[in-house]
């Protein structure tokens, strides 16, 4: 039951991370290249910010997702990392525990 919490946990805060910097990256992109036109790529080519001047002179703003699979495998990149550390610290205090128990 612990293990399942854990990948649930992993797998919303890699959610969270990755979404939130996708989304910082397209605010980046919008003040980046200033008011030029044309379309620009960020968080390895996933999401793209396009500037167009329309006829009667207005400047039109596009946001969105170029390609998914960046945003997928980042996910799983850092939902495998966060479960990796959870091994990692599980077995230092399983360690700790028994040289304690050595000790006494």
């Amino acid at each position: 039951m612990k293990w399942l919490f854990r990948v649930a946990v992993s797998a919303v805060g890699a959610l969270v991370l990755i979404a939130g910097s996708a989304v910082a990256t397209a605010i980046w992109l919008m003040f980046a290249g200033g008011s030029a036109e044309g379309r620009r790529l960020g968080f390895f080519d996933s999401v793209f910010v396009e500037v167009r001047q329309t006829a009667d002179g207005a400047t039109q703003l596009g946001t969105g997702v170029n390609d998914p699979l960046p945003l997928v495998l980042a996910v799983v990149v850092a939902a495998v990392f966060a479960l990796a550390v959870f091994a990692v610290h599980d077995s230092l205090l399983e360690r700790r525990r028994h040289l304690l128990a050595q000790a006494e």
